[in-house]
C-alpha cells in the first residue's frame, strides 16, 4: 500500500546530507548538456516550480509542486522549504527528473519566469549566491536555443541550418573539465528555455535529430554570428591558431543584401557651411589639416583653417594581407580648404609656392604690448589651389566620432557610398563573422529556397554532415510514494498580454507598436542604447510605447511606469 504524507504548515526540519546525483563530469557526446543558467541572475534564494516528475533525494514531488531553495546560516548551507517542511540539504543539492507520459510537460521554471527547463537541476552555492547548472538532453536544450539565436519567424530551412550548427557547437563542448559545458548567453549559445509556442524551432530541431559536422572525423565548431556585413571572417583571424580549413573567407551577397541586416550609417555633406558641419569629425580633421598646412607655409591655428567641402571620400588599407579581407583601417577625405598666411611686418607676405593670391585686404592682429616689436599680420581667407588629402584612423576616430561601433572588438566592415549631396559612410557585421550568418541564412532560405544543407556547404565548405547517437540513460519512471497529495497541474500561461498604455504622447512625441518581432516573442526594454545594457521588461507583440527621443538606432520610449529604450528596427510607428 502506497502511504501519501501531509506535512502541518509547522515547519519540520530533516536532517539530511544529500549525495551528488549526477557525475562531476558529462562524458563526452552522451547526447546530455550541462548548462549554466546564468542569465536568471540568482541570489541567495530562488523559487522552483517543479511542472513534471521529480525527486529530491529520496522526497518525491508530485507535478505543480512549489519550493523555495534559499542559502542560510553563516556557513552557506542550501534549505529547501516545502509546504511547511524545511530541509538541510548541504551544500549542494540535485532534482532529478523522471519519465512522464507522452505529450505532458516534463521540467521546471524558475523564479515565476514562463519557460521551461528540461532534465536535472543541480544547485550548489559560488561566492555567497546560488548557482543553478542544467543537465539537459542535447535535443530538449536545442529548443531552447534555435528559436532564441534566430527567431522562430525564420524560414524552416534556416532553422535547421541553426539547429544542426547548435547542436554541433554544443557536443563539441561536452565533457569538459568543469561544472558546465556551456553558459546561456552569448558567450557560447543563447538558452533561455522550452515555450511550447516555438513550433518552427522545435520542428527545426526534430526534423535534423541527432545531425552534426564534422571535420576529419571529429566534430567541427560550428561558429555562426547574426552578421557578417557581406564577407565571412578567417577563425585564425579572430582566435588565432587552430585547423579551420573547413572555414573560408568569402564574400557573402545574401547577407549583405538582406534588409534586416545591422547597418550604421553617418553621412558627411559634400558642402559644407562651416567647420561644424564635419560634426564629430571637427576636431580630428582640423588636427591632420593644421600640421599639413603648417608645412606648406600657412598658420597652422584651428582657427584659421575653414573646410569648405568634401569631395572624396574612400577606406582604405585592409587590416590583414594574408587574405581579401574587407576590414580595413583608414578614412581618407580629400578636402576644399581655406586658411591664412602670415605676413611679414613690412607687411609683405612671406614666400612660398603654395601662395595664391585673392587681391584681399590682409587682417591685422592685435596691437602687440611692445610697440617696437614686429607686428604680424595674417592674409585673408585663401582657397588652396588643390584638394587635401587627409587620412583618419577608422578604429578608433571615425567609428567613435560617427557613432559606427557595433561590436566592441573593432572588426566591422566600413564602406563610402556616394550620393549627389554627400558620402555615406556604412558600418556592418553584428558578431565575429566566422562561419555562419544568420542573416545570410535567412536570406538563403526565404528568397533563394535553399535548403539547409545548401545553407551549410556555403559557410562550412569543408564541413560533413552526418548522424550521431547518444548514450545518455532515458529517464525512469517514478515509483514510489509521494511527499504530498496531488496538487493541481501547473500549466504555462497564454501569452501574455501588452500592458494598457494610458499616457498621451506630449508634442512631439509619437506612439509606436511592438510589431517586428515574432508573434509569440519578445522585445527588450534596455537601460541604456546598447544590448549589453540591463533589461527592464520584456515587451510583448503588440506592445503600445511613446517614443521620447529618437536616435539613428535606439528610441527612448516611455511604458507609463518605465522609461528605456527599445531598437528601432522591431516597431513601427502607430498612424491611428
Amino acid at each position: 500500500m502506497k502511504i501519501r504524507y501531509r506535512f502541518a504548515a509547522l515547519a519540520l526540519v530533516l536532517m539530511l546530507l544529500l549525495p551528488q546525483v549526477l557525475p562531476a563530469q558529462a562524458e563526452k557526446n552522451t547526447g546530455m548538456v550541462r548548462v549554466l543558467l546564468t542569465k536568471l541572475n540568482l541570489t541567495n534564494r530562488m523559487e522552483v516550480s517543479l511542472d513534471g516528475s521529480y525527486t529530491l533525494n529520496e522526497l518525491s514531488f508530485q507535478r505543480g509542486s512549489k519550493l523555495t531553495v534559499a542559502i542560510s546560516g553563516a556557513g552557506g548551507k542550501l534549505m529547501v522549504y516545502y509546504e511547511g517542511m524545511a530541509l538541510d540539504a548541504g551544500k549542494q543539492l540535485t532534482l532529478v527528473r523522471h519519465a512522464v507520459e507522452n505529450g505532458k510537460e516534463n521540467g521546471l521554471r524558475i523564479n515565476g519566469a514562463y519557460e521551461l527547463h528540461p532534465g536535472d537541476l543541480v544547485v550548489s552555492i559560488r561566492d555567497g549566491q546560488l548557482r543553478a547548472v542544467l543537465h539537459a538532453p542535447v535535443e530538449e536544450y536545442l529548443l531552447g536555443v534555435v528559436p532564441y539565436e534566430m527567431s522562430d519567424s525564420f524560414p524552416l530551412e534556416a532553422l535547421k541550418a541553426q539547429a544542426i550548427a547548435a547542436r554541433t557547437y554544443v557536443l563539441r563542448k561536452a565533457g569538459s573539465g568543469q561544472d558546465y559545458d556551456v553558459v546561456d548567453n552569448t558567450n557560447d549559445q543563447a538558452y533561455y528555455g522550452i515555450k511550447a509556442q516555438n513550433v518552427n524551432a522545435a520542428k527545426a530541431v526534430k526534423e535534423t535529430e541527432g545531425l552534426c559536422g564534422f571535420y576529419k572525423g571529429a566534430l567541427a565548431e560550428c561558429f555562426y554570428s547574426a552578421s557578417n556585413g557581406g564577407q565571412t571572417e578567417l577563425a585564425s583571424h579572430v582566435w588565432g591558431g587552430g585547423d579551420y580549413s573547413y572555414l573560408v573567407m568569402a564574400d557573402d551577397p545574401y547577407d549583405l543584401e538582406n534588409p534586416e541586416s545591422v547597418v550604421k550609417q553617418a553621412s558627411l555633406p559634400k558642402k559644407l557651411s562651416g567647420n561644424d558641419a564635419l560634426g564629430a569629425l571637427k576636431a580630428p580633421v582640423l588636427g591632420a589639416l593644421s600640421e599639413m598646412l603648417e608645412s606648406r607655409g600657412y598658420d597652422g591655428d584651428m582657427e584659421h583653417i575653414r573646410v569648405t567641402g568634401i569631395v572624396g571620400a574612400e577606406t582604405a588599407l585592409p587590416l590583414y594581407t594574408d587574405s581579401p579581407s574587407k576590414i580595413m583601417t583608414l578614412l581618407r577625405l580629400s578636402l576644399t580648404v581655406q586658411a591664412r598666411r602670415l605676413l611679414v611686418d613690412d607687411g609683405e607676405e612671406e614666400i612660398s609656392i603654395f601662395t595664391v593670391l585673392t587681391g584681399e585686404t590682409p587682417v591685422p592682429t592685435a596691437a602687440p604690448e611692445n610697440p617696437g616689436a614686429p607686428q604680424e599680420q595674417w592674409s585673408a581667407m585663401t582657397t588652396l589651389p588643390q584638394p587635401v588629402l587627409v587620412t583618419l584612423d577608422l578604429f578608433p576616430v571615425v567609428e567613435t566620432a560617427l557613432n559606427l561601433s557595433i561590436n566592441g572588438s573593432r572588426n566591422e566592415l566600413i564602406t563610402v557610398r556616394e550620393t549627389d549631396a554627400a558620402f555615406v559612410v556604412e558600418s556592418r557585421r553584428y558578431g565575429h563573422g566566422v562561419g555562419m550568418s544568420q542573416r545570410g541564412a535567412q536570406r538563403m532560405a526565404d528568397v533563394y529556397h535553399w535548403k539547409y544543407d545548401q545553407i551549410l556547404r556555403f559557410y562550412y565548405p569543408g564541413m560533413q554532415v552526418s548522424a550521431v547517437k547518444y548514450s545518455y540513460a532515458t529517464p525512469t519512471a517514478l515509483d514510489r510514494t509521494f511527499l504530498t497529495t496531488p496538487g493541481p497541474a501547473a500549466t504555462p500561461t497564454p501569452r501574455p498580454t501588452p500592458q494598457p498604455l494610458t499616457q498621451t504622447p506630449a508634442p512631439g512625441q509619437y506612439k509606436v507598436n511592438v510589431t517586428n518581432i515574432g508573434v509569440n516573442s519578445y522585445l527588450n526594454l534596455r537601460a541604456a542604447p546598447n544590448t549589453q545594457a540591463d533589461v527592464l521588461r520584456q515587451l510583448y507583440y503588440g506592445q503600445q510605447l511613446i517614443v521620447l527621443e529618437e536616435g539613428e538606432q535606439w528610441l527612448k520610449v516611455a511604458l507609463d511606469d518605465l522609461t528605456g529604450y527599445v531598437m528601432k528596427d522591431f516597431v513601427q510607428k502607430d498612424e491611428k
